[in-house]
């Protein structure tokens, strides 16, 4: 094995992401001979008004640009409109579409669907609002007038926010929605018990807030360490924890686990 895996071999690692997403980063965790733990702590559900997301999905062609957020912006998006909506170039054709990571990029391409404009580094909205050609919204320059985006139900607000400040009109297209498919942590506390459970994985503020939600007045979770997604991710710790902090510059499977050979 490469010295490079010294630092996660026979480490007790929980991951936390929904499980249609889980393979890939367990897949490299046990390939560097690391235990992992499946516990996810967000369940991706319909939308609250399927009527609703599909009547805004079919009217993409009245958009400058479509931002698609994550892998399930994509995924849930295709179950609730036809895709030859987006694949036919007649019908789009003066329509952009982005993808805030590469990860969300490579979905597209899967189902034909090449993103003009994508992020190089850390996949996030603020990295996003940083590319030259988001940066020209509001000037004479700028051809991006009408923007969509796509994401769950109650999402960050920032990219909107950022987007109407720079003069462009916004809208939600909400195509899922999140919540937390546990009801405990006892699982995670008697594998602490046992001695197997070393690193929590987190890679969004929502299934932060859930897992102290779900470890509320439980002094274990201040002996594990957790390694957050993105630096903001900070603002759902409690003030309390004093458990270590490990902070990924993005929440991909690739930075994560780059992360976890630096410990």
């Amino acid at each position: 094995m490469s010295s490079s895996f010294s630092a996660i071999k026979n480490k007790w690692i929980v991951i936390t992401r929904p499980l249609h997403q889980a393979g890939s980063i367990q897949k490299k965790l046990e390939a560097a001979d690391a235990h992992t733990i499946l516990f996810p702590l967000l369940k991706i559900t319909d939308p609250q008004d399927p009527a609703r997301a599909k009547q805004q999905l079919a009217q993409l062609d009245s958009y400058d640009l479509i931002i698609f957020v994550s892998p399930n912006s994509v995924t849930q998006s295709l179950k609730w409109f036809d895709k030859s909506v987006l694949l036919n170039s007649s019908t789009i054709s003066n329509t952009m579409v982005a993808s805030i990571g590469k990860k969300t990029a490579a979905i597209l391409q899967q189902h034909g669907i090449t993103p003009d404009i994508v992020p190089e580094h850390h996949f996030n909205s603020e990295a996003f609002l940083a590319l030259p050609e988001i940066q020209q919204l509001g000037t004479e320059q700028a051809t991006l007038k009408k923007i969509a985006i796509i994401r769950g139900d109650g999402g960050r607000d920032l990219l909107h926010d950022t987007l109407l400040k720079r003069g462009a009109d916004v809208d939600y297209i909400d195509t899922y929605q999140r919540y937390c498919p546990q009801t405990d942590a006892n699982i995670l506390k008697q594998h602490w018990q046992r001695k197997e459970l070393d690193i929590i994985m987190l890679t969004s503020g929502s299934s932060v807030a859930n897992l102290f939600k779900l470890t509320k007045d439980e002094d274990w979770i201040n002996h594990v360490t957790l390694l957050l997604g993105s630096q903001r991710m900070q603002q759902y710790v409690p003030d309390g924890f004093s458990g270590q902090l490990l902070i990924a510059d993005d929440p991909s499977d690739e930075t994560l686990f780059n992360k976890l050979k630096t410990i």
